[in-house]
């Protein structure tokens, strides 16, 4: 089957969750618009609340039952019949204080699939929220479609997990920063151009990656957005 994928370049802004799910609508009615019509939008790692929130984080995430944020984007993709997987803190559904850094994915019709909970927490994220434990597969009108958060991508065996599953495409939500040293400027875009490219390859199957732009209180990110195709070769980046 062939599909079309948009992945989303946004900056959010730290703490506005009401801006952040207006740029992301205008985002998704810009991207409906284009000829082909997409398939599926992916939208970068936390981009509903921004990356460095700290403690702020319990008041940001949502749970998928009641959440602001998923119940928006699920009336969106409804409304135009589209499929969409985003990031955002989630608030387990039993334990109030226990968060997780998830993506969550939703149909053309509105349904929640379900989410990923990423398992490779990344430094100071370790604080604020519990890591997944597994890799769920969602299987789509689209296809076998699996989920990496950020960290998870320089993981061999997240992406391996996924192939052996029966995977098509790996959809990577992420919010891989700029060096923190100016006399290596291009390192962590090089590490990031060879990790997607090395899980595509690695499994012979399709990546899509969508990374944020913009900065935080102390980080900032570079894009290099991309899809790469099974032999590792980018298609769009």
């Amino acid at each position: 089957m062939k599909i079309n994928v948009v992945c989303v370049q946004m900056e959010p802004k730290r703490f506005d969750v009401e801006s952040n799910l207006k740029k992301m609508t205008d985002f998704i009615e810009t991207a409906v618009q284009q000829t082909p019509k997409p398939d599926l939008i992916i939208f970068p790692e936390l981009i509903t609340s921004g990356y460095e929130c700290g403690k702020e984080f319990q008041h940001l995430a949502e749970r998928v039952s009641d959440g602001k944020c998923v119940k928006a984007i699920s009336e969106l993709a409804k409304k135009h019949k589209v499929h969409i997987i985003f990031g955002f803190p989630e608030r387990d559904e039993a334990i109030y204080d226990v968060l997780y850094n998830a993506a969550a994915f939703v149909d053309s019709q509105g349904t929640v699939l379900g989410t990923y909970r990423k398992v490779h927490l990344f430094a100071s994220e370790k604080e604020f929220f519990r890591a997944g434990c597994d890799y769920p597969l969602f299987n789509t009108e689209l296809g076998k479609i699996g989920i990496m958060i950020c960290w998870d991508t320089a993981f061999p065996e997240v992406a391996r997990a996924y192939g052996l599953q029966g995977a098509e495409l790996i959809a990577v939500s992420t919010n891989w920063e700029k060096p923190y040293l100016e006399d290596v400027e291009t390192k962590n875009q090089d590490d990031w151009d060879l990790i997607t490219r090395a899980r595509a390859f690695d499994n012979c199957l399709y990546l899509a990656a969508a990374n944020r732009i913009g900065f935080d209180e102390t980080l900032g990110f570079f894009g290099r957005s991309k899809i790469i195709g099974p032999t590792g070769v980018p298609i769009k980046e």
